[in-house]
Formats: structure tokens, C-alpha cells, sequence
């Protein structure tokens, strides 16, 4: 039975091989470029190339992230890039941007790609789609519950990867437009500011507020549930932490590698080695504990980690009388933390003597003395694991492959030594075997030269004497026929990844189309704004449907309406919802929407409009979608330029925002089910949220209006709207369709906007933004 994949980040050469001595069956790096942590140290050209030999040889694969959108002037570089990787034997790359997919399909089709959870793949239909489209692993969203990832897993036989350890992002990964609204930093092109880790408040009409660091999640930690997670079908367990220094990535790789082996070993559980492996990876990094994500269901506030962002520690005392009164070891240069701030410590004084280390249940003092009476200390660093760990990948060859070799040792003929490694037959020959003009070189001998560890992985482990005569040859010939054997086999290993594919050309078509998408069209949430649009409008309208205003709506009030449908759609929901849209099926124009399974379901029923959430970010892009979708609503974070090449490449085939709040984020969780709905792992939500709305209110006491859907997921929309009426011709002499999203505006600005919108009155008394229309992002 082949054991499942433990995946492995490298952020550094050193993390690197720290992954690979502590037992990973397979890395996953960034190169310079294109990848989701542009703030990691990641790898040039010469040290990936390095990190592919030096993995292969170790039988563990490599994965290059090309994970980030990619601008139409950039994609070139990226496909070049793309090949270079092949070409030097990359197993894989994973990959967000579907322009960056439909030019790797059709141009390098030899090169195996992998859905990013970027792509935000969270349902069975929509693991299909790109299974279809030609991606041969899914890395699913982190919100799954293990029987999701099981329908996924076995019952569509798709191969798929998951976290297991590691950060969790409080919104669905590849939705998030937080950073890059607030501070031109996109997450999508890798350059996260982790605003989801700051203060916040939530507050409700009344002025009651809950504060605290309240969109921050706990680190995942699941070395406790391995077997059920085996058990779901998933293929490859990925840990989360390319930002981290090696010692954190030893210390996790060995914890779980341990944890995996005594499954397959068919050893008893035992709950104490389990508990010790968790002790430690909590001293490694935690925030006020662990959490499951939602593998196991949606536990509300015991997920989160309100109080500090950071790293917490672990807890190691408590000052009383003047005294720590420890609860677990320390040492000297060991890390403290106290609420805030902490040190690091130079002296441990135990009974008016200077030691280096104390042990749990001593009273000792640690200077600096930054601690007072009553308080908590927590340790954040132990000197002495990270120096264990860091012992592990001391020696990039600490881990050894052993070879069963054969000699042929006969006076008047050249010394023979083979053996097989990969369904290969190595052999070598060296200098003639002389007869002995005094003393034989003895089989001891012999062995003893040929099992010396060089610096390589392998090492000679056994010699059988296929024939041995008592003859001489020098030391230094069995030196060099080892050194002969072992570089002919890693010159194999290295050799049978690479490849000499070229970057096909494609014909590209740039034919214009008559647009199918609606010419403008609104999108309204609640009644009221239907209403109003309806009274005076001229444009389409399109029902989000997604909230609970809308749910309900009997389906002849959408006749010749669209309806948009929420872009996360899982699968304990997703026939409900598909049952409400057949339901609307005979009464409306089309569905909007971003989520793969309903494209991939019902393209061939009705239109489908492509939603800004796909990130479409080039005309590539818009290619992959050409036998899906009737058009697309591009990216919210291209500039005017990047908006007007595409229109210029694919016109009649795009369409884009010119009004409205933008969605910024989108969670299983909800902040205010955690908070005023008292939501746990104890506690079901009080569903208060149908009763009072909501606003996070941030550092800058700007509020963000928070919206949940049926099925209790959060939505949160910026503060003000994106404005660009005022460019709307511009759009539509490129051959641009124009939407405008209303959110939780009156009818009184609902009529205001449409009246702007047709010509009657010369501006609007919303305060609003450009968006990233001017500058884009970085």
C-alpha cells in the first residue's frame, strides 16, 4: 500500500534540506518570481535547479509555485519560466492564474500543472471542471469538512492535496481583496499584509462592541486525526510554512512523518508518543493553541485566537513572590514572552546560584527582570529543541540510501563492483587485480574502502563477493570505483527528470464578438433596491440570491432577471442550491457567478457570467473560459491600462464593475457567530445575526458593513463603493459590459446613483473610490 504524501514548504536551501532529512516525501518552493510568498527567500534559477537533483536523489519530488495572477505583459516571462522548470525536472507546478493554464496546456502540455487553493476549489463539481480542463491535483480549500474531501477524494476519484498544519487565512484563499483594497498589496499577486491579523471591533446599531484581535484564526494542527484524514482518500498532506525558519520546518516534517509511519506500520496509536509530538510542535509556533479548521465542523471562537496574533509560546510559569514557579524546563537564551513583550534570557538564579537550566517545579528568577508579581509567562523559543532540530539538517547527507553492491575480485582482471538501484544495473570497472608482491588486500579491506560515506546520499551498505582471488590493487582504485558507481547512479537519477519540450506556438484568434453580456446591468441584495430598479432602470437586473432577503423570492418575480449565486457553494449545501436555481431556470436570462461546480453544471442550461471573484487577470484568462462562460467580469485589481489591452484583445467578451462596495472577504467563519452569537465547539450560534446587522470597525475607526448567507458563512464589503460611471463611455466604446453592484445602499442612493448613471444629474454625494483603476496593484 503506498503511503500518503507528506508535503513539505522550503522557503531556503536550508529549510530545504531540513525538510528532506526529517523525512518529506515532497517540497513545494517558490522561484523569484510568480509566487504567493514574494516575502520569503525562495530560490533563483541555480539554487532550484540545485534543490530538483538534490531532492531527486532522494526520492522526493518538487513542486514550483507559479501561484500568483499573472499581467498580460508578464506572461511570456512566466511561460518561459514554466519551461525552464520542466526542462530541468520539476514534478509539478501549482498555479492560480487560468491565462497562466490555458497557455501551459496548450503550449507545454507535458508539464504537469496543480490547481492552487488560490483557484478556491471547495465543491465536487468544481474539482471536476479543472480535473477536466487538465489539472491532475487539486489542492482544496482549507473549509472543508473531511467528508467533503472524501466525495472529492473517492467518489469522483480526483486526486487532491489538503493542510494539515500550519496558518489558516480567516476568508477562503484566492477571494481575499483586503490587502489590496486597503493597501495596494495584493494576496493574490503574493504580497499579503495580513490585515486579517490586526485589532478589530465588532459593533451593532446600539453602540455594543466586542474587540480584539477577532479575524485572526489559530495555526491548524491535525497530527492527532492522520487516520481519518488517510482514511478520506486525499493523496497528499501539505504543511503550511514557507515564511518559517528551518527548525520550524524540521521539528513539523519529523513530528508528522513519525505520526504517518506508525499508521502504516500498523502500530497502536499511542496517545501519549501523539501528545509529547503535539507538546512540541505547540513550542515550535501556535497561537493560543491549535485548532482542526473545519475539518471536523465550524467551532466558532475556540478557533480563533482574539487575544494575540503572534506566536503565543507555550506556558512556563507564574510569578509569585517575586519567583517563577515553573510549569516546564528552560535555559539560558531561551525566548519569554509577558503579554506583549518579552526577552530573552541571560541569567537563571536558583536558590542565590547561577545555572544554566532549570526544570519544571524549581522557583527560580530570570533576568532581565522584565516581569512583575501575578504575571503569566509564556516561553516562545527553546534554545535547546531548536538546537536539536537544528542538528537534524547539520549535514545535508545525514540521511543515507544504502546500495547492495557486488565485486568481482580476480587476479588478471579489472575489479568489478555493481549493483541495482531503480530497476537499473550499475557496474564499474577499475585497474587489473595484480598478484601480490607482499601482502593481499583482504575482503576486509575491501569492504572497509567501499562502505566510506562520501558526499553524496548513498552509502555502500552491503558487499557480496560474487569471486575473490588473494590479489592486490591500491586503496585509491576501490576509493574512485565507489565514487564511479555512485556519480554514474546520481547522474541517472538527475538525468531521467530532465527534459528538451519547447514552448509550443498557438494561433491566437482576436476576432471580435457581439457582446452577451448584458450592456449594464444592476445587481441588487434586498427587495427594496429591486424595487427602485425596477422603477427606474432601464438596464438589466441581476438578484444575488445568495442572502436571506433574496432566498425566498418566488421565481416569477425574476422573469427576465439574472440571478447571482454566491461563489462558495459546498458540498453539504451544494444540491440545495442547485435545486433553487432549477427552480429559476425557466424564468430567468442567466446566472452570475464565480463558482466552478455551477459553471461546470449548468453552462450548457443557461448563460453563465463569469463573476469578478475568478480573478481574471489577462486575455488568457478569458480564453480558458471560452466554451464556459458567455463573458467575464475581469478582475477588480487591474489598472485602466490592464482593463483597456484586454478589451482591445477580447472585445465583446469582458465586462467590468463601475460601481459598488467590493466583496472583500468571504469565511466559514463568522465574527459576529463568534462574538454576539456566542458560537464554540459547546455552543451553536444564536442566530442574532437575523436580527441586528453588524460592522467591523478597524484601527482607522473605518467600519465594514458584515452581511452572513443561509448557511451561516460571513461576507465583508468594503466601506465605500468603487465609482467609474464617470468613465462608463470610455468601456463602452471598447466593447465593454458595465455592472453596478448595489450593496446596503438606501433607495435614496440606489436613485441617486441611477440618475448619475443616466445623464440627470453631473455627480453623486457618495463618498467613493477609484479602486485600484489607477495604480493597480503590486
Amino acid at each position: 500500500m503506498k503511503k500518503i504524501e507528506l508535503l513539505a514548504p522550503a522557503g531556503s536551501k536550508e529549510s530545504l534540506i531540513a525538510a528532506v532529512q526529517n523525512g518529506a516525501d515532497a517540497i513545494y518552493l517558490g522561484g523569484t518570481k510568480f509566487s504567493a510568498r514574494a516575502y520569503a527567500s525562495n530560490f533563483d534559477n541555480e539554487t532550484i535547479e540545485w534543490a530538483i537533483d538534490y531532492c531527486h536523489l532522494y526520492g522526493v519530488k518538487v513542486y514550483v509555485t507559479l501561484n500568483t495572477l499573472i499581467k498580460d505583459e508578464e506572461m511570456e516571462e512566466a511561460l518561459e519560466y514554466a519551461q525552464f522548470l520542466h526542462n530541468i525536472g520539476v514534478d509539478a507546478v501549482i498555479i492560480q492564474d487560468y491565462g497562466l493554464a490555458y497557455c501551459l496546456r496548450n503550449r507545454l502540455p507535458e508539464l504537469e500543472i496543480h490547481a492552487s487553493t488560490q483557484m478556491t476549489v471547495h465543491n465536487a463539481e468544481g474539482a471536476k471542471f479543472l480535473n477536466d480542463k487538465g489539472f491532475k491535483r487539486i489542492v482544496l480549500s482549507r473549509e472543508l469538512y473531511i467528508g467533503e474531501i472524501e466525495k472529492i477524494s473517492k467518489e469522483y476519484k480526483i486526486e487532491t492535496e489538503i493542510f494539515v498544519h500550519g496558518a489558516l487565512c480567516i476568508c477562503y484563499s484566492g477571494q481575499c481583496l483586503m490587502s489590496s483594497v486597503l493597501g495596494g498589496r495584493s494576496g493574490n499577486r503574493g504580497r499579503c499584509a495580513q490585515p486579517c491579523r490586526l485589532p478589530y471591533k465588532i459593533l451593532n446599531k446600539k453602540g455594543d462592541k466586542k474587540e480584539g484581535y477577532l479575524m485572526s484564526p489559530k495555526d491548524i494542527c491535525t497530527i492527532e486525526d492522520l487516520q481519518k484524514i488517510i482514511d478520506s482518500g486525499t493523496k497528499s498532506l501539505k504543511v503550511e510554512g514557507r515564511m518559517k525558519r528551518p527548525e520550524y520546518v524540521a521539528g513539523i516534517v519529523s513530528s508528522y512523518r513519525k505520526a504517518i509511519d506508525s499508521i502504516y506500520e500498523k502500530k497502536k496509536a499511542d496517545k501519549v508518543k501523539i501528545q509529547k509530538e503535539k507538546d512540541r510542535l505547540m513550542q515550535l509556533f501556535n497561537r493560543e493553541g491549535f485548532s482542526k479548521a473545519y475539518l471536523f465542523g465550524n467551532i466558532g471562537r475556540d478557533m480563533m485566537s482574539f487575544r494575540f496574533p503572534k506566536n503565543t509560546g507555550v506556558r512556563i510559569g507564574k510569578v509569585k513572590s517575586g519567583k517563577v514557579e515553573l510549569l516546564g524546563n528552560v535555559a539560558l537564551n531561551d525566548g519569554i514572552r509577558i503579554g506583549d513583550g518579552g526577552f530573552t534570557i541571560s541569567k537563571i538564579i536558583k536558590e542565590n546560584r547561577e545555572v544554566k537550566g532549570a526544570v519544571k517545579g524549581d522557583k527560580v528568577e530570570l533576568k532581565p527582570k522584565k516581569y512583575k508579581e501575578g504575571d503569566i509567562l509564556f516561553k516562545t523559543s527553546d534554545v535547546n529543541l531548536n538546537k536539536e532540530l537544528s542538528e537534524s539538517y547539520k549535514s545535508m547527507y545525514g540521511k543515507r540510501i544504502p546500495l547492495n553492491c557486488n565485486i568481482e575480485f580476480n587476479i588478471g582482471y579489472p575489479v568489478e563492483l555493481s549493483c541495482d538501484y531503480g530497476n537499473k544495473r550499475y557496474k564499474v570497472k577499475g585497474e587489473v587485480v595484480q598478484v601480490p608482491i607482499k601482502k593481499p588486500v583482504l575482503k576486509e579491506k575491501i569492504e572497509n574502502s567501499l562502505k566510506k560515506k562520501g558526499d553524496t546520499p548513498f552509502k555502500i551498505d552491503k558487499i557480496i563477493f560474487n569471486s575473490y582471488e588473494e590479489g592486490f590493487v591500491p586503496v585509491s582504485t576501490l576509493n574512485e570505483l565507489r565514487r564511479k558507481l555512485i556519480d554514474q547512479i546520481e547522474e541517472n537519477i538527475k538525468l531521467v527528470y530532465k527534459n528538451k519540450d519547447l514552448l509550443r506556438d498557438i494561433n491566437e484568434t482576436s476576432e471580435e464578438k457581439e457582446l452577451e453580456i448584458p450592456e449594464s446591468i444592476i445587481t441588487v441584495k434586498n427587495r427594496e433596491q429591486m424595487k427602485v430598479v425596477r422603477n427606474n432602470g432601464k438596464e438589466d437586473i441581476c438578484v444575488d440570491i445568495t442572502f436571506r432577503d433574496m432566498w425566498n423570492l418566488e421565481p416569477h418575480k425574476l422573469e427576465g432577471c439574472y440571478v447571482k449565486i454566491s461563489n462558495i457553494i459546498k458540498d453539504r449545501e451544494y444540491d440545495v442550491v442547485v435545486g433553487k436555481i432549477r427552480e429559476y431556470l425557466p424564468y430567468i436570462k442567466g446566472i452570475i457567478t464565480s463558482n466552478l461546480g455551477i459553471i461546470n453544471q449548468f453552462s450548457n442550461q443557461t448563460h453563465i457570467i463569469g463573476d469578478y471573484k475568478l480573478n481574471i487577470f489577462n486575455k488568457y484568462g478569458v480564453d480558458f473560459f471560452e466554451n464556459d462562460l458567455k463573458g467575464i467580469y475581469l478582475s477588480t485589481e487591474l489598472n485602466r491600462k490592464q482593463i483597456n489591452s484586454i478589451a482591445r484583445e477580447r472585445k465583446g467578451k469582458i465586462a467590468v464593475i463601475i460601481y459598488g462596495k467590493y466583496e472583500l472577504m468571504v469565511s466559514q467563519y463568522c465574527p459576529i457567530g463568534a462574538t454576539f452569537g456566542g458560537r464554540s465547539s459547546n455552543n451553536n450560534c444564536n442566530r442574532i445575526c437575523e436580527k441586528e446587522s453588524f460592522v467591523l470597525n478597524d484601527r482607522m475607526n473605518i467600519n465594514f458593513k458584515i452581511f452572513t448567507d443561509l448557511f451561516c458563512r460571513s461576507y465583508i464589503y468594503n466601506s465605500v463603493p468603487v465609482e467609474l460611471i464617470w468613465n462608463k463611455e470610455s468601456f463602452t466604446k471598447k466593447g465593454m459590459g458595465l455592472r453596478i453592484d448595489f450593496i446596503d445602499e438606501s433607495a435614496r442612493e440606489c436613485r441617486t446613483v441611477l440618475e448619475y448613471l443616466h445623464g440627470e444629474r453631473e455627480k453623486i454625494d457618495i463618498k467613493s473610490t477609484k479602486g485600484q483603476f489607477s495604480k493597480g496593484v503590486l
